[in-house]
């Protein structure tokens, strides 16, 4: 072991014709040497695979699983390990790093790979104040975009993006080094994202161990890097863009250090909806105008035939950052043409592609998006779902009170309540039109709604697993600097304290039986971390002032889960709502207000039944879409949960 990394080899370890010299990067999935190749009398860099989550360095240097139930995810990692090096050591680009071989020993792997002697984006920004002067942002620029276009050429996304990634050498040409394959693999076997992706630089799609990544993923990141560069700071992460979104663009708060088309240009490539960045990045290229330099294009070059492998045998080519076992990235879509310099038409058509896609943007994420219509008519009553009230009650802002809970939670409708008193009109065309129209448009809201929603819930689910960690961190009994405090009330605390106070990781338990875990200011949870309530309900997520506030998963007895947003303590913003314990489940999915579901929703009954449309006080209520096991659609009016009028489509 070394002082900068006690999983580290001792320095002076020889690996085959490679002597370690110094620990000079380490995180999450491996460790990074600087090495001496004796054969070729050169200084390499070699990055060893070591997941600390899955695995653990013995004392003879040899790497193995932590335990039994580790070892098939450390092995198959460390299968993508290797197969992310022999892609990268196919070709050669001036803006990504070389890799020169790879081997296995000590019962892992390493790559071997050009030493880049300069210093990292994330440095520079450190030394510079966190700025960067108007000329190095567009050198930075240019060489990201030629190296991101080489690799997407050949089918591979990069997936981890970010300052440290990015080393600028000596004669300031940036090179991307650090490829995120092997993270993102296990990613998809893993519950824990923190060491799969940096908050600040990835986007929303990447907190879904299912979500659709491609060419715009990289070109999030990258455009992440090019704001801190140009203001001292990162976006704000994605998980807390889902809702009312914070972010500022660049073309307003920095107008007066760069031109206004390079700024708009990253601003597009940091829209919170994947479908509205640009979707390659000759699509990006064109948005910065005359203000980028032409990049360089030089072509990436293949090297050779490829090494001995199975792919080498069988003429495939391995791809970068595949998500699943089995599964391969999908290579990017066409780019599309540029306009012709002089041709009117082509910018008309242009502009006109980008007003269209602005329009859709705002129509679907817009203010517009959670409104719904309503038109009363006089119909028959039909049978309505019942509803449930639930006794879990949320945590609050000390470990011995919390709030109420939520008022109710429906529960399945029954068959009865999935169909009109009266007979329906059988025959749609003699249907009240106004009906029909108002239905549609009401299940168009819906799902609408339902994207953000589940993008909530994504998040949620992410900051659930980050407060583990934090959880776990705060609750080591090495904890640096933890002191034990007793209060009057009988309630205790172990953890790190500032001037008399809760201040940093610690762990409180209440006399009631609360116990919260994770990261404290001014005696209050405020950060990640998690909550164990007497009466079983359990939050694990943000913090605010003692409450849950953020992203976050809430599971309140009964089998009622909340996946999404809270703000003081209750479900608030879009996100989704699981009964798990109702016959069949059910699962609701929109915008909350105070715990409650309100406005454009969709709500499934297992397999029974699928609801698109408006909600009030949680009930369906106003117009909707309702499509049953047989494919059957009710269009129609909800009052309070009663259908009241409806027209039906058979399949």
């Amino acid at each position: 072991m070394t002082l900068d990394n006690v999983q580290a080899l001792p320095l002076g370890t020889r690996l085959g014709d490679y002597r370690l010299d110094a620990v000079i990067g380490h995180g999450g999935f491996g460790i990074t040497y600087r090495a001496f190749d004796s054969q070729l009398a050169k200084v390499v860099a070699i990055k060893e695979y070591l997941p600390i989550e899955f695995a653990v360095r013995r004392a003879d240097g040899q790497v193995v699983a932590r335990g039994a139930r580790y070892a098939d995810d450390f092995a198959w990692g460390r299968e993508r390990f290797l197969e992310e090096a022999r892609a990268l050591a196919r070709f050669r680009h001036p803006h990504i790093v070389p890799v020169l071989r790879f081997l296995e020993a000590n019962g892992t792997a390493y790559t071997v790979m050009e030493f880049e002697d300069g210093r990292s984006v994330s440095q520079i920004l450190q030394q510079t104040g966190r700025r960067l002067p108007p000329p190095d942002v567009l050198r930075l620029a240019a060489g990201m975009l030629s190296g991101m276009s080489a690799v997407h050429a050949q089918g591979f996304l990069h997936r981890d993006i970010k300052p440290s990634n990015i080393i600028v050498r000596r004669d300031g040409v940036p090179i991307l080094i650090d490829f995120g394959a092997a993270r993102q693999a296990m990613g998809g076997r893993t519950r824990t994202l923190t060491s799969v992706l940096t908050p600040q630089y990835a986007p929303i799609e990447q907190y879904a161990l299912d979500g659709k990544q491609g060419p715009w993923t990289d070109i999030y990141s990258a455009a992440a890097v090019l704001h801190h560069a140009i203001a001292g700071v990162p976006p704000p992460e994605a998980a807390a863009r889902v809702g009312a979104d914070p972010y500022r663009p660049l073309a307003i708060t920095q107008a007066d250090r760069f031109d206004p088309a390079f700024l708009s240009a990253i601003d597009r490539a940091l829209a919170f909806a994947p479908e509205q960045r640009p979707q390659t990045v000759e699509a990006w290229r064109s948005l910065f105008g005359p203000s980028l330099s032409a990049a360089d294009n030089t072509p990436t070059q293949r090297i050779g035939p490829a090494p001995p492998s199975a792919e080498a045998r069988s003429g495939a080519t391995p791809r970068l950052g595949g998500a699943r076992r089995g599964e391969e990235v999908v290579p990017p879509p066409p780019s599309p043409a540029r306009p012709a310099r002089g041709s009117a038409k082509s910018l008309v058509l242009v502009a006109v592609v980008v007003i269209a896609a602005a329009a859709i943007g705002w129509m679907k994420f817009g203010p517009g998006a959670t409104s719904s219509a309503s038109v009363a008519s006089p119909s028959t009553a039909a049978a309505t779902p019942t509803p449930i009230t639930t006794s879990g009650t949320p945590p609050t802002a000390s470990p011995s009170s919390r709030p109420a809970a939520p008022p109710r939670a429906p529960v399945p409708p029954t068959a009865a309540s999935t169909q009109p008193a009266a007979p329906a009109t059988p025959d749609p065309a003699a249907a009240n039109k106004a009906l029909v129209d108002q239905a549609l448009h009401a299940a168009e809201e819906a799902r609408a709604v339902l994207e953000k929603a589940n993008d909530s819930a994504t998040a949620a689910k992410a900051m659930r697993g980050e407060a583990r960690i934090v959880a776990a961190r705060a609750a080591k009994s090495d904890l640096e600097n933890a002191q034990r405090v007793t209060a009057d009330d009988g309630s205790s605390y172990v953890g790190q304290v500032v001037d008399g106070r809760r201040q940093g990781l610690g762990v409180a338990d209440a006399k009631d039986g609360d116990h919260r875990a994770g990261e404290w200011q001014d005696n209050l949870m405020s950060g990640r971390g998690t909550d164990r309530a007497a009466d079983g309900t359990v939050y694990e997520g943000q913090w605010r002032d003692g409450q849950p506030s953020g992203p976050g998963v809430m599971e309140r007895p009964g089998g009622i889960r909340d996946e999404g947003t809270f703000a003081s303590g209750k479900f608030e913003g879009p996100g989704v709502r699981r009964l798990l314990q109702a016959n069949p489940p059910v699962v609701q999915t929109g915008d909350w207000h105070g715990d409650t579901l309100d406005g454009p929703a969709v709500e499934t009954v297992g397999d029974r039944e699928r609801y698109e449309g408006s909600f009030r006080l949680g009930k369906r209520h106003g117009y909707g879409q309702l499509t049953d096991a047989e494919k059957k659609v009710i269009l129609g009016r909800w009052d309070d949960g009663k259908l009241m009028e409806s027209v039906v489509r058979e399949p």
